[in-house]
Formats: C-alpha cells, sequence, structure tokens
C-alpha cells in the first residue's frame, strides 16, 4: 500500500502516464518501465496510474513480486491477470494454458494468444511491480509478448528498483527498453517538493531543522516519510507558529535504526509477528506465523492488528504484506544470524505441513540447514526438478547452494555440478557455466562423470553458435577411456553438429555416423536422430539430396516411433530442407508446419531461430520476398530473446540478400556488419552464407572486382562442397557471372563443372539441372544453354530463378541481333520480378527494357511503390491486415495464411511502420477507408479501389 499522502514532485511522469492512459483509450498500447532505488515512490505512481485506469474504465491487471517469485515461476503474472475485472484468464482458460507446465513456449505463446484476444473487446493495464525480482519464465514472457502485442490495446507499466543488475529480469527490461520501451526514471525529491511532502506529512510548515532532515533524506520520500513519522510518533515534532521543527537529541542514523526507533515503540509480540514475517519472505498468512511461533492462531490477532495500525504490515484479506519491502529487509537485517536461521529451519517444517511448493521450502533450507541428510537431499532434488524446466538459472543457484551444505565426498555431489553446468548454461549464464566445469574438471573425474559435464558445456556452447570450443569440449571427453556408450553416442551428436558448423565435413560424417552406430546400440534414440540429423546435413553439403532426404526422414520416423528425448532434435527441420532442395517446396511447407507444432508442444527454446531461418529460406526460394522478410525478422527476434545466437549470423545474411532485393542498401550493409560481429565474437555459421550475402550486396553496388573478391575462398571448393549451389541454385550463373566480369575464367569453369556435377547427381531436380544450364550459358554465351534453361525452370518453383535466365536470355538474344525477342523476355523476366518484389531488379529490368523498346512504355511494373502509405504495402501484408481489419487475432491469422504467428508480427510492425498507426483501431480505418467491398473468405476485405 503506497502512502496515504498525495504524490509532489512527479509531475512529468504524470504526465506521461496520462498520455500513455489515453492513447491505450484509443486503442494504442506501449509499454513504460518506472525505475529508480528504493523508496523513490515507484509504487505510488503506480498505484496512482492503475487508480486512474480504473477511473477510465480500463480492466487492470496488476500484480507485485517478491524475491520468491525467481522460483515460483509464473506465479505474479499469473495472479495478476487471474484477478482482473473481468478476469483476463477465468479458471477454465487458467487450466488449458498451464495444462503442460514443461512447454514453456507454448505456454507463453497460449498467454499472448489469450492477452491479445482479451484485448480485441477492452483496453488492458498491465502493471507488475518490482518487476526486478521476477522469474525466468516470466522474463521470457514479457520478452516475447510485449513486442508480440504491440499492435494491441495493452499498456504495460514495469516498476523496477535501479541498481540490481543480476537478476532474470533485470537484461529483459533492459531489452524492452532498447526495443522502444519509455523508461521514467524517478529522480530524488528536489527541495521545494521535499518541503511540501514535508508540509503533507506533518499537517505543518517545516521549520529548518525539519528542512535539514529532508536534505539529509536525500530526496527519498518513503525514507524522509518514515524519518518524520518515528519522530512525531515518538514526541520529537512540535510545533509553533504554523511551523512544524524537530526538538533537540539524537537523530537515527540510518534508515534501519529509524525502523529499529519505530520497531521498539510495538509491544514483544508485535515485534516477534514482524520478525516472523521477515524470514517468510512474501505475502504470510497467519496460520503460517502461528506455526512458526507454535501458539494459537488467535493469540495473534491482536499483534496483527497492531501491526497493520502501525502502517507496518497491510492486510490484502488472505494475507498480510509488508507496507514496503525496505521495511521487511530492515527488520529480516536486524535480526541476529542464529536467530535467523532458526527460524528459516522452522519454515522448511511449517510450510511443508502447508503444502507450499518444494522450491520455497527449500529456499529456507538452504537458508537455514548445517548439513543436508538423505531426507533433505530428497527435498531439495524435488525443489531443483520443480523449477529447473522453467527457471534454469533459479534451479543452478539452489544446487550451488546445496553444494555448500554437501561433504566433499558425498557421492550426489558430482552429479549436481553436472546439473548446475547444465542448467547455468541453458540459463544463458555461459560465463558461469564455464568457469565452475573448469574448476570440476581440474579435480580428477572419472570418465563418466567428466564426459557429462563437458557435454552439457558443449550442448550449451553449440546453443550459443560457440561451436569451436563445444568441439574442444567433446574432443576432450572421447579421449577418455571408460566413458558409457550412451554419452558417446550423445558427444558423437553434439559433435556432428559442430563440426559441420566449422567445414569439416568428412571429421562431421564420422561423428554423425559414430552417434547413429552407438546410440542404435545402447539405445539412446535422441543421439540416433541428432546423428541421422547431421547425415542429412552432411550429405546436403555435398549435393547428395536423395541420401540427405533418406537420413532427415529415417530421423523423423524414429523421433516419431520413439518419442521421448528424441523430437527435441527436431529432425522435420532438416527434412524439411532436403525437400526444399528437391523442389518439393510445398511438402516442405507442411513439414515446417508439423515441426512448429511439435515445437509448441515441447517447448523447446532452441529450435525457434532455426526454425524461422529455414522458413524464410523456403519463402525466399519461392519468391515469396515480404513473407520471407517477417519470417527471418521473427526468427532474429527469438534468436536475441533467447540468446540463442547460434542462428544469427545465417539469418542476418538472409536479410541482407532480402535487403538488397528490395533496393536497401543501408539496410544490407547493417544486416552485414552485425553478422560479421557475431563471426568476430566466436559465432560459427556456414561460412558460405555470409560471402554469398556480402557479394551480392557488393554487385548491386556495381563493384564486381570486391563481389568476386568476397567469394574468393569459395571458388576452390565448390567440387567438394557444393553447399551454395544446392541451397541457392541461383549462385550457379552469380558466381559465373561475378568470375567472368574480372576476367577469371578459370574460376567461372570450375563453378559451371561443379554445378553440372550437382544437377547430374540429383537428376530430376529442375531448378538444379536449370541452374547448370544457365551458368554454362552464361560461361559460354550459349544461347541454346540459356534457352534450354528458361524451359527447364518452366516447371521449377523458384520464380527468381525462372526470371534471371529469362533476363540473359533477352540479352543474349539482342547481342544476336534479335530485337524481336528480347521485349517479350524482358516483359515475363520483369513481372515475375514485380510480382516477389524484388525492387532493384524491377528497375535494372524496366531500364533494359525502355532500351529494347527504344523509349516505349515498359507496361507491367513501372510503378514503383511508395515507401509509405497504403501503397508501399507489400502483398504479403496487405493479406495479414485486411485479416487483422476482420478483427483476427495474430494467432487466427497466422493459421489461415499457414504462416508462424511470429512472421505475422512482423508484418503487422512493418504496416504500422508504412501507415504510421500505433493501434489496431487506426490500422481497421485506414483497411475499411482503402478496400471498400466486401470481405472474402481468403484475402478478408475484397478490394474495390487502391489509394
Amino acid at each position: 500500500m503506497p502512502s496515504p499522502f498525495p504524490l509532489v514532485g512527479r509531475d512529468d511522469t504524470q504526465a506521461a502516464l496520462d498520455g500513455a492512459l489515453e492513447a491505450l483509450a484509443g486503442g494504442t498500447g506501449g509499454c513504460l518501465v518506472i525505475e529508480g532505488p528504493a523508496g523513490i515512490g515507484k509504487t505510488r505512481v503506480l498505484t496512482a496510474a492503475v487508480g486512474a485506469a480504473g477511473e477510465r474504465g480500463i480492466t487492470v491487471a496488476a500484480g507485485r513480486t517478491t524475491e520468491l517469485d525467481r522460483v515460483a515461476p509464473l506465479t505474479t503474472f499469473l495472479a495478476a491477470l487471474r484477478t482482473s475485472v473481468p478476469p483476463v484468464l477465468d479458471e477454465t482458460r487458467m487450466a488449458d494454458i498451464t495444462r503442460h507446465p514443461d512447454a514453456k513456449f507454448w505456454l507463453v505463446d497460449q498467454l499472448s494468444e489469450r492477452v491479445e484476444q482479451f484485448c480485441r473487446d477492452r483496453p488492458l493495464v498491465i502493471a507488475i511491480d518490482d518487476i526486478q525480482w521476477v522469474d525466468e519464465l516470466t522474463s521470457l514472457a514479457l520478452r516475447v509478448m510485449v513486442p508480440a502485442l504491440q499492435s494491441s490495446s495493452v499498456l504495460w507499466l514495469l516498476a523496477r528498483r535501479s541498481h540490481i543488475s543480476r537478476t532474470p529480469a533485470a537484461a529483459m527490461v533492459d531489452w524492452l527498453i532498447d526495443e522502444g520501451a519509455r523508461s521514467l526514471p524517478l529522480e530524488p525529491l528536489d527541495p521545494p517538493a521535499a518541503a511540501r511532502f514535508c508540509v503533507n506529512v506533518l499537517g505543518a510548515r517545516p521549520g529548518p531543522g525539519v528542512l535539514a532532515l529532508a536534505d539529509g533524506a536525500d530526496g527519498n520520500p518513503f525514507l524522509l516519510e518514515e524519518l518524520l513519522t518515528t519522530l512525531q510518533a515518538t514526541g520529537r515534532i512540535h510545533r509553533s507558529g504554523g511551523l512544524a521543527e524537530v526538538s533537540e537529541g539524537p537523530l537515527p542514523a540510518s534508515f534501519v535504526t529509524t525502523v529499529d526507533r519505530r520497531l521498539s515503540e510495538l509491544p514483544a509480540h508485535v515485534r516477534r509477528l514482524l520478525e516472523v514475517g521477515a524470514v517468510l519472505g512474501r505475502p504470510f498468512t497467519l496460520h503460517e506465523v502461528a506455526g512458526l511461533l507454535a501458539q494459537p492462531t488467535a493469540e495473534l490477532l491482536g499483534a496483527t492488528r497492531d501491526a497493520v495500525d502501525a502502517g507496518t504490515l497491510i492486510d490484502s484479506g488472505s494475507s498480510l504484506w509488508f507496507r514496503h519491502n525496505l521495511i521487511r529487509e530492515a527488520v529480516y537485517d536486524g535480526l541476529p544470524g542464529s536467530a535467523r536461521q532458526a527460524l528459516h529451519r522452522e519454515a522448511v517444517t511449517v510450510l511443508r505441513n502447508e503444502g507450499r511448493p518444494a522450491a520455497e521450502i527449500a529456499e529456507h533450507f538452504v537458508h537455514g540447514a548445517q548439513q543436508v541428510d538423505p531426507q533433505s537431499m530428497e527435498l531439495l532434488r524435488d525443489a531443483i526438478d520443480e523449477v529447473a524446466h522453467s527457471a534454469p538459472g533459479a534451479a543452478a543457484d539452489l544446487i550451488m547452494q546445496t553444494l555448500d551444505l554437501l561433504r566433499g565426498d558425498d557421492p550426489g555431489r558430482l552429479q549436481l555440478i553436472a546439473d548446475a553446468i547444465r542448467l547455468l548454461a541453458s540459463a544463458g549464464r555461459l560465463a558461469e557455466a564455464q568457469k565452475l566445469g573448469d574448476i570440476y574438471l581440474s579435480c580428477g573425474l572419472s570418465a563418466p562423470d567428466e564426459a557429462a559435464i563437458l557435454l552439457g558445456l558443449a550442448e550449451a556452447l553449440k546453443h550459443a553458435g560457440q561451436d569451436r570450443e563445444a568441439v574442444a569440449y567433446i574432443e576432450r571427453a572421447l579421449c577418455r577411456e571408460g566413458v558409457p556408450t550412451p554419452d558417446q553416442a550423445r558427444l558423437l551428436g553434439v559433435q556432428a553438429h559442430g563440426l559441420l558448423q566449422v567445414g569439416e565435413l568428412d571429421a562431421a560424417q564420422r561423428a554423425a555416423a559414430g552417434a547413429v552406430e552407438q546410440g542404435g546400440l545402447s539405445g539412446t534414440h535422441s543421439a540416433v536422430v541428432l546423428g541421422g540429423a547431421a547425415q542429412s546435413a552432411v550429405a546436403y553439403a555435398r549435393g547428395e539430396l536423395d541420401l540427405a532426404l533418406r537420413h532427415a526422414d529415417d530421423a523423423v520416423t524414429l523421433a516419431d516411433r520413439v518419442r521421448g528425448e528424441a523430437p527435441h532434435r527436431h529432425p522435420r527441420l532438416w527434412l524439411g530442407r532436403a525437400l526444399v532442395a528437391l523442389d518439393r517446396t510445398d511438402r516442405a511447407g507442411y513439414v515446417y508446419e508439423a515441426d512448429r507444432r511439435i515445437a509448441d508442444q515441447l517447448g523447446t527454446v532452441w529450435s525457434r531461430p532455426l526454425s524461422q531461418l529455414f522458413q524464410a529460406d523456403l519463402l525466399l526460394s519461392t519468391g515469396q520476398l515480404g513473407d520471407a522478410e517477417a519470417a527471418a525478422e521473427a526468427g532474429l527476434l527469438a534468436a536475441e530473446q533467447l540468446g540463442a545466437t547460434a542462428c544469427a549470423p545465417a539469418l542476418l545474411a538472409t536479410l541482407a540478400h532480402l535487403a538488397v532485393r528490395r533496393k536497401d542498401q543501408t539496410a544490407a550493409r547493417r544486416h552485414l556488419d552485425r553478422a560479421r560481429h557475431y563471426l568476430d565474437t566466436g559465432v560459427c555459421a556456414t561460412d558460405e552464407e555470409v560471402q554469398w550475402e556480402t557479394a551480392l550486396y557488393h554487385d548491386a553496388d556495381g563493384r564486381p572486382e570486391a563481389a568476386f573478391e568476397a567469394l574468393s575462398s569459395l571458388y576452390p571448393i565448390l567440387g567438394d562442397r557444393p553447399y551454395l549451389l544446392v541451397h541457392e541454385p541461383l549462385a550457379a550463373a552469380s558466381l559465373t557471372r561475378f568470375a567472368l566480369a574480372v576476367g577469371a575464367r578459370h574460376e567461372a569453369a570450375s563453378v559451371v563443372a561443379a554445378a553440372r556435377r550437382v544437377a547430374d547427381r540429383n537428376q530430376g531436380v529442375v531448378s538444379l539441372n536449370g541452374a547448370a544450364l544457365h551458368a554454362e550459358g552464361l560461361l559460354h554465351d550459349d544461347l541454346d544453354a540459356l534457352r534450354a534453361a528458361v524451359t527447364a525452370y518452366r516447371t521449377s518453383p523458384r520464380p527468381l530463378c525462372r526470371a534471371s535466365a529469362l533476363e540473359d536470355q533477352a540479352v543474349a538474344e539482342r547481342s544476336r541481333g534479335d530485337d524481336a525477342a528480347a521485349p517479350a523476355l524482358f516483359e515475363q523476366a520483369l513481372s515475375l520480378y514485380a510480382d516477389a518484389g524484388a525492387h532493384r531488379d524491377v528497375q535494372r529490368l524496366q531500364g533494359r527494357l525502355r532500351r529494347a523498346r527504344s523509349g516505349r512504355p515498359t507496361g507491367r511494373g513501372t510503378a514503383r511503390r511508395p515507401k509509405s502509405g497504403w501503397g508501399s504495402l507489400t502483398e504479403s501484408e496487405l493479406r495479414v491486415v485486411r485479416l487483422v481489419a476482420q478483427g483476427r487475432t495474430n494467432r487466427e491469422v497466422a493459421a489461415e495464411l499457414f504462416l508462424s504467428r511470429h512472421t505475422v508480427d512482423s508484418h503487422i510492425r512493418h504496416a504500422f511502420a508504412k501507415l504510421r498507426v500505433s493501434s489496431r483501431v487506426e490500422l481497421t480505418r485506414l483497411a475499411l477507408e482503402n478496400d471498400r467491398g466486401t470481405a472474402s473468405s481468403s484475402d478478408g476485405l475484397r478490394p474495390a479501389a487502391t489509394r
């Protein structure tokens, strides 16, 4: 409960909050972060904003976290959504959302969907106080939901104590601010505001002595209020001539002594109540206090009333709160260490009887125990397991506290250490995981124990893109004699994928085969699946697509049959990629959709960026550039939200490619610079992807020498590793063109030979055959080959490949004097480029077509898309906007368009920026103005006129 006195000195903050509420009433949401040191007035400001929202008829979901929230995933957040009026989550929806507690991504997506549905009908304020204490899962939820719900009528009000950096929420809030959330820092009250505050507390103008006290409180209103209230309660404030002055005598030296002096005025039984409440560390019940004090509950009623009357506790009806956490901290810190330890020990028994979560009980155990007995170890193990899935960092911290209570020779110690390393790594705390691992790896561990620790470190490093370090850890483990076969299989599977990223195909193949063999012998199915996916990736990089398909298909079949941990390896992603290379893009789309559903159910964090990357590749290959960009952006956002940086360089390379196509060299350069930054920090990526996009960037800048130089290390290896020619068939023609432009005919010939080998190895794949013919036509200036390439591409699902071949055929026809054939070919290519939204290619073709027609109008595709306004929206964005205008949620739009919800989020962000709107209300109005007519089932509003 905030102070009963009115706010002073917060006019700018109140104005910002009033403006945000006004915008929310009009349909525009946002995120504001109120921050400052303890006692500066964050809770009071937040409470005032919540009250103002209620007066406007806006639904409010409000909660306040405590330090114990870090081991109670989503507790405060779900309680806030459940207790709003009307509730955002009723009991039925609450049961639906929490039925898969381990599938945290599924859980977050369901929460996001429910809040979006709720905000369709009414605006919503979600206010969370003391956000610095929220758990890892709530932090993840806010990272995902705040940007995802940017277009919805939801205003996030988050209050955090500054200077607390080692919590899951700290990085989350900083990230939100970097992404556009508005920070409202609360500064100390200036002297005039402090003087007005003194008037409110004392009911009289402050005299010089009181003003000196205010100055000593450093403008902190809570500390000043406590000091003045304590002095007034002890008769130290007197009034004369309309002035309030403090009488002579010693003053409290600190806030703690202020609280001590205030508590000293309370009866002993009230102080005991407060001390026990402070140890419990969260809102507590009278029954729990009675249990710790071994007293009947009825005997504590008087003490409770006195504590509430004194303004120290708040009675919420079901529990008791300290009026301010600073008071609780001061009471707790004032207890002798032995008393604290004893109370924590007593709390373990009482809270067990109360049925509190194991993780909360464990917190008290580690603060009160001196050594762990078998029964207590079982409790701690349960607590660690309880929070490990949703709060791995908190589980790791609990393990580290437990280790301090174990004997050095305890048989369970090493397994706990291995678990801590794995959990720290999965929480993104890699440096701590490595430091802990290095300490214990130097202690002469047994082979199984060392292998378990090294595997945990390697998987975490692989997730973060540090493949070279991951491979080094695995090699160290595999060198030991006596590593159990299941662990060998798992190590080999991770090693295979790491070796793929550092370009060692032969070694990756050996490791992958070993994972499949050892996993099969030991029944370690997840290792077989992981090894099979690696075998598929090796075959893909070598251009052996039937083999890549077979390995991936086998892995998918096994994962579906045995379930357990095997599906967590997501073999469908590699199956989909092989299908795209084989031109079976429709089936690939269904495979990716199935994998997305599985990922939602499993809650597998690492797969989301990779899934979006592969989806973007599919969309790019089929000429859906707008959707490809949205998918890549969604993948990059997920990678940053999760700290899963392994995919970031490839996603940025894809975005650079799309920016070049879109004729935005500035954005392309920015994406490439960011990709290089990741590579410079040790994140590994398939070299070809960044080199290829860099070459495209230089070529678009009119620098063929730089384009060729960017690929100089690639030309010699294409024969053994034709990865780029498989991944991007159009690269065969482009690589040939870049080489010929600088007179490097030998390199051009090597590309053509490699492309032909790939095509011959994969007969029946029309895109690969067309790519080889296209490159041959350029190398030998062979018009027949170019015509054959165009014919091959007629049945290919890759329109940009077909457009490029048409363009080169037209140039060749003109060079041979056939000016009649060239315009029609240019026109066909222009149409394909325009449909895809490849603005740079459209502009180039328009120039060639004008020259071919001697200045006559160029026909289709001549109008340039504006940068803003309704006409600037791509076809993909229009499809999304029209469905949003019908009132569909992002998930409903995604289901109808067969996109991921996160890709839809990205489209909506683009549309908001181009249309310069900030709410779905404004978006719907523009859609109705620009698309007059009736709604169709597929496209939303049928366009009748476009302005």
